[in-house]
C-alpha cells in the first residue's frame, strides 16, 4: 500500500507563495537533505533523484543513482545512517505559512516539533546537530516547510522497492531582526508504516543575512 505523507502548507496559487528564480535561487542551496531508509527486511534499495538543478555534494557517490544494501534498522552499506546530498535548484517556491521562532528557542522548538512532524529521536538529534550549528545568530527565524508538490517537481525521490511511507521535511529558514506575523502551519503527525523513508534538509535564505 502506497502511503505518501505530504506535509502540505495551505496557500492559493501565487498569492500563497514567494518564488525565487535564477540569481536568487542560486544563492540558496538545499543543504544536507539526509535520506533515511527503513526496509521491512535487510535488502537492496535503489534511489534516484529528480533534480531541477544540479547536485553539489553526495555521500556515498551518487553516479546515476544509489543502489545500496540496507538493514531493516536503517544501516546503509554497513556504514551510513543516511544518504546525503546537496543541490542547487533553478527555482525556490516558499509558502506563506509557517512559524516565527526566537533564536534562543530554536533547540526547544526542534525538540517538540520535529517529533510531531514524524522524525524519531535519532533523526531529530542529527537534524539538530547540523542545523543549530548552521543557522547564524539572529533575533528570530522564519521557518517554513516546502510543499510536497514543490519537492515532486524539483527534488523528486524515485525509490524501488516502493516505500509504504515517505516523510519529507525540507525547511526554509529566514533570519529576522524582529518578530513578524504569519499564518501558522497546522501539524499532522504521520504514521510510520511498512517500508519507511524519511528525509530532512533545508534552505538558509542567504539573501536575508546582513552584509558584513
Amino acid at each position: 500500500m502506497w502511503i505518501l505523507i505530504a506535509l502540505a502548507i495551505l496557500g492559493t496559487a501565487f498569492a500563497g507563495f514567494v518564488i525565487y528564480e535564477s540569481y536568487q535561487a542560486s544563492h540558496m542551496l538545499v543543504k544536507k537533505p539526509a535520506i533515511y531508509l527503513y526496509p521491512i527486511e535487510d535488502s537492496f534499495v535503489n534511489v534516484h533523484l529528480g533534480i531541477n538543478g544540479k547536485i553539489i555534494k553526495d555521500i556515498p557517490k551518487y553516479k546515476n543513482g544509489w543502489n545500496v544494501f540496507v538493514t531493516k534498522d536503517g544501516l546503509i552499506e554497513n556504514k551510513y545512517d543516511y544518504l546525503f546530498y546537496e543541490v542547487q535548484l533553478r527555482k525556490i517556491v516558499v509558502p506563506n505559512s509557517g512559524w516565527v521562532v526566537k533564536y534562543d528557542d530554536l533547540e526547544n522548538w526542534f525538540d517538540v516539533n520535529l517529533i510531531k512532524l514524524g522524525l524519531n529521536e535519532k533523526e531529530k538529534n542529527q537534524f539538530k546537530e547540523y542545523w543549530l550549528e548552521e543557522l547564524p545568530k539572529s533575533n528570530y527565524y522564519e521557518i517554513k516547510l516546502f510543499e510536497e508538490s514543490f519537492l515532486k517537481k524539483n527534488m523528486d525521490l524515485i525509490i524501488f522497492p516502493q516505500p509504504d511511507t515517505i516523510i519529507r521535511l525540507n525547511f526554509y529558514f529566514k533570519p529576522l531582526d524582529k518578530e513578524v506575523d504569519i499564518q501558522e502551519t497546522t501539524i499532522t503527525t504521520p504514521e510510520r508504516e511498512g517500508f519507511t523513508v524519511v528525509e530532512w534538509g533545508g534552505v538558509l535564505d542567504n539573501l536575508a543575512l546582513p552584509l558584513n
